[in-house]
């Protein structure tokens, strides 16, 4: 069995410890990957409570900096440490410019980008970029990504969807990664999303899942894979996690799990029970953002939890 991945998420505000930093403290620590959440703006007087508490959306919620200017900061000053989108919200961005960002950050990473992806929870928002893509944000990101691939992969492409068109266009810079860094799935392990990234994903990235929860999805992702005649060894799985300790990486390295993301934002710095991590997320998100100092002593005892 191979040693567990273990990459990192933390929003960075202007607020928080700066992206510069946190990366070349990641990457010194041993960290394989940084994981960049996102949201573009959040409604001053929201019609969607926030999903984890049925309340109001945390502050962190509208201060989140864009992920691929934060990412490209990252891999401007770190020459190991994987830089990934967790998750970028495709429906609210139109596909030509977000090909263009996910190529350029590859080719000037030296190959480094793992696109995670989802559609987002505050459809609100959704309707501002994009009235259809809110209508059908599935719909919508699967011909988005179908769309974006075609770029990456060929000298030049041209598309004919449901929701994305354009004829035959180069998209330079292209990505380091053949034909196309790793496209990966944020979603809950439901059958639909078992469909859907075994048809056209290069893995899975889930929070808030026990090691039973993900063993399941597995079955479910190599049912689908056999269906189509896909090796499922080709998926990748990724779980956010908020206690990296060698208990919980074994838990989930059984289940097939493949890389932890440990959740930083607020993080206590000793070990949390799994039964806890739902309580705990919501405190952390919801106190005000921590200081530099703060997250590096988080840090220190997320690495020794984490065995790196």
């Amino acid at each position: 069995m191979l040693p567990m991945k273990i990459g990192a998420q933390l929003a960075v505000t202007t607020h928080t410890i700066d992206a510069a930093t946190l990366a070349r403290e990641l990457e010194a620590r041993g960290f394989e990957s940084y994981w960049a959440p996102e949201h573009t703006v959040v409604p001053k007087h929201p019609t969607i409570a926030f999903p984890m508490t049925g309340g109001e959306i945390p502050d962190v919620y509208h201060q989140m900096s864009d992920p691929f200017v934060v990412l490209g900061m990252m891999a401007a000053v770190t020459s190991t440490l994987r830089v990934a989108t967790g998750v970028c919200l495709v429906p609210e961005h139109p596909p030509l410019t977000l090909a263009k960002a996910v190529s350029t950050l590859d080719a000037f990473s030296g190959g480094r980008f793992l696109f995670g992806l989802g559609t987002g929870w505050l459809r609100e928002v959704t309707e501002l970029h994009n009235p259809a893509a809110a209508a059908k944000p599935w719909g919508y990101t699967i011909d988005a990504v179908a769309a974006m691939k075609k770029l990456w992969a060929h000298e030049s492409a041209k598309h004919d969807g449901e929701f994305v068109a354009f004829p035959e266009m180069v998209c330079d810079p292209r990505p380091v990664q053949r034909p196309h860094p790793p496209v990966i799935v944020g979603a809950q392990p439901t059958p639909i999303a078992a469909k859907r990234i075994a048809a056209w994903a290069d893995g899975w990235l889930a929070t808030g899942v026990t090691p039973a929860q993900v063993a399941e999805f597995r079955t479910a992702l190599e049912a689908e894979c056999d269906r189509i005649g896909r090796d499922p060894a080709e998926l990748s799985i990724t779980v956010g996690v908020r206690d990296p300790s060698e208990h919980i990486r074994e838990a989930y390295a059984a289940a097939g799990v493949e890389r932890l993301m440990v959740l930083l934002y607020n993080h206590p710095g000793t070990p949390i029970p799994l039964e806890d991590w739902a309580a705990v997320g919501v405190a952390t998100l919801s106190a005000p953002a921590p200081t530099p100092a703060e997250t590096l002593r988080a840090l220190d005892a997320v690495t020794a939890m984490a065995g790196l």
